[in-house]
């Protein structure tokens, strides 16, 4: 699964680049004018890839990659589910998760995975759906899926960058959008932390030495020599 979703993209994209399957040849009745999207959502998963490429690029050093999903916050569920779609599920405190979410459901003898459609109130969470049954009984659970922070961020974006110099230099002189040129040094700035151990990916596997206890080693031991605060572009 991607680092980021193209929702992720469109918040990150300036208001006048779109991101879908409407083109001027594309009617919509009742409105008198059609906006064109700039790229289609295909072309938005391989920008998307290509920054995940960058992401797996600078950590494989460090940690194990492709990245895995980890579980950020559990909940056990206060009334049975059954299948189907758009699925209200009352659990304790609803506020930890957010429209989009990937989460698990899970008891004794299963699990499945879907996506949060809606938060309702404090205490219900809609699914778009779910396919098999889930009781109090069995100790069902509902559990949050995320990728650690800052990966989601970091590779959103790289991504709108590539999209933003891709379209930039189609109508303009210079071969680089400065908006796209200043996501890239964000985002370089947060890979940075990564690599300089300031920030950790919570629940993601090691593969160096750059996080061994200390005292076994005179010094920390890193593959990249990062100096923080350089300017990027």
């Amino acid at each position: 699964m991607a680092y980021c979703t193209i929702d992720d993209l469109r918040r990150i994209l300036p208001e006048n680049v779109k991101i879908g399957d409407t083109n001027i040849g594309t009617p919509q009745p009742g409105r008198t004018a059609t906006k064109r999207s700039n790229i289609t959502p295909a072309e938005a998963q391989k920008y998307i890839l290509y920054g995940q490429q960058y992401v797996d690029g600078k950590l494989r050093p460090m940690y194990i990659t492709p990245l895995r999903r980890v579980k950020t916050f559990q909940t056990e569920i206060l009334s049975d589910v059954a299948a189907g779609t758009s699925i209200s599920i009352t659990v304790p405190d609803a506020n930890y998760f957010l429209q989009g979410d990937i989460v698990r459901l899970q008891n004794k003898s299963q699990m499945e995975e879907s996506e949060v459609e809606s938060i309702t109130d404090a205490t219900t969470v809609v699914l778009t759906s779910v396919s098999a049954s889930y009781t109090v009984a069995d100790e069902s659970q509902l559990s949050q899926l995320r990728y650690p922070e800052p990966i989601p961020v970091i590779t959103a974006r790289m991504a709108c960058s590539y999209v933003l110099d891709r379209l930039f230099v189609a109508q303009q002189s210079p071969d680089v959008s400065r908006y796209g040129a200043t996501q890239r040094n964000l985002a370089s700035n947060e890979m940075d932390d990564i690599l300089s151990g300031e920030t950790r990916l919570f629940g993601q596997e090691h593969s160096g030495r750059r996080f061994v206890r200390g005292t076994l080693f005179d010094a920390y031991d890193s593959p990249a020599e990062v100096q923080k605060g350089q300017e990027k572009e």
